[in-house]
């Protein structure tokens, strides 16, 4: 495997502000890092790709950066991503908004740090990611994805981007 990824297209219209992209963007993460501890990875590179539009003009674009340190942990993937695009987008609605990481490598081994305490992240997330395995990706959403911007809801209730 090369890379692990998950991209949305979205309704442009809606997507306008940073505070409802953030939202996808943070959903997008969410389930790039579930599927990445499914398969026992970690990645070195985090990359977002955007399709910009206001209906009559389409900007479409890819960035990536390198972490310190692979990894497959929400939070540091969320930040890489959210400087990313942060620092290229220009201003105009999303249609299409896609985050992947490459560079794989085994999760196996995990470099620590003084100041986050990372084996404990792990813990949690590979609880949360059992507990979406048993019972469904719907069984535990953040708060924010309740939001009308938030897209993993009505997700949870598609199969393969389809409604059951």
């Amino acid at each position: 495997m090369k890379s692990v990824g998950h991209g949305k297209a979205l309704r442009w219209n809606l997507y306008t502000r940073l505070p409802e992209i953030e939202v996808v963007l943070l959903e997008l993460v969410i389930e790039v890092c579930r599927r990445a501890r499914k398969y026992r990875y970690m990645g070195a590179v985090v990359s977002v790709a955007v399709v910009e539009t206001d209906g009559n003009t389409s900007n479409a674009y890819s960035r990536q950066t390198t972490l310190p340190e692979p990894s497959s942990l929400t939070h540091e993937v969320a930040a890489a991503a959210y400087r990313l695009f942060v620092d290229h987008w220009s201003g105009l609605p999303i249609s299409r908004l896609a985050i992947s990481i490459s560079q794989l490598t085994d999760d196996s081994v995990m470099q620590l740090t003084l100041f986050d305490d990372r084996i404990r992240s792990s813990s949690r997330e590979r609880a949360i990611d059992q507990i979406k395995n048993r019972y469904g990706s719907g069984a535990l959403i953040r708060a924010s994805s309740l939001l009308e911007s938030g897209v993993a809801l009505e997700r949870a209730q598609q199969i393969g981007g389809h409604y059951k």
